[in-house]
Formats: structure tokens, sequence, C-alpha cells
């Protein structure tokens, strides 16, 4: 994706996730705030997949399992620990399951370029690695 695509394709997404919450719930705090990170996310993963294809890709078992464990815990966040028993409505659970899902992402795309700024990669920098990038492209 083109670095110039990133952001408003961020910026889009937190447009119509908070809008969409907004029209269920009438929160303008709640739906700014789960727009926001749905966006802001998106943009970081796209960010990461750029600068760093491998970093969004599962290589081995010893990283695959603290995703899966990280995964697992936001799912079980926002589909269990948001149950039908609690006393809230369908469309407040909804919405505070896409809150849930939508810090998941943002949190685990600021961990993967936090981990790749710590191996020395270019999760910082404006142009991807041509070296990087030409020698994927023979793979």
């Amino acid at each position: 994706m083109r670095s110039s695509l990133r952001w408003p394709l961020g910026g889009a997404t937190a447009l119509v996730v908070g809008s969409g919450c907004y029209w269920l719930v009438g929160d303008p705090v709640l739906a700014a705030v789960t727009g926001l990170v749905w966006g802001v996310g998106l943009a970081l993963t796209a960010r990461a997949a750029r600068y760093q294809p491998e970093s969004t890709g599962v290589t081995n078992w010893r990283s695959a399992r603290w995703i899966g464990l990280g995964v697992a815990g936001i799912n079980l966040a926002a589909l269990i620990g948001v149950s039908p028993s609690l006393p809230i409505s369908a469309e407040l659970r909804l919405t505070l399951g896409l809150l849930i899902f939508g810090t998941g992402l943002l949190a685990t795309a600021t961990a993967t370029l936090a981990e790749v700024e710590r191996q020395g990669g270019t999760g910082t920098r404006t142009e991807p690695d041509k070296a990087t990038t030409a020698e994927q492209s023979i793979e």
C-alpha cells in the first residue's frame, strides 16, 4: 500500500466505524474513541505491512503462540466478557465489542512496530528498505 494512502484509509475507517457506533448507541465519546482506535490501528497495521512485510506473517511456532494468545484474549473479552447476560442493550454490547476488537488491533500493530524498531528494523523510516523489497519480489 502506498504510504500516501495509509492515513486516509485509517481516517475513512475511523469515520465509518465512529459514525456507525454513534448511530447504534448515540454516545459521541464512545463512538469517537472506537472509531479512533480502529482508524489508527488499521493505519499502523498497513505501515507494518509496508515497511516490514515479514512482521505481519507468522513464520514459526515461537512467535505464533504469543500472537495466538493475544488474539484469543481479545476475542474472549469481546465475545464472552461482553456477554448477552449483561443488562445492557444489544447495540451497546456490539459497540463495546467493536471497541475491544479495535483496541486489540491497535495494540497488536503498535507492538509489532515496537518489535521491528527493537530489532533495528525500519518501523519509523519514511521509505521502505529497497534492498529488502527487491529481494522479496524475487522470492
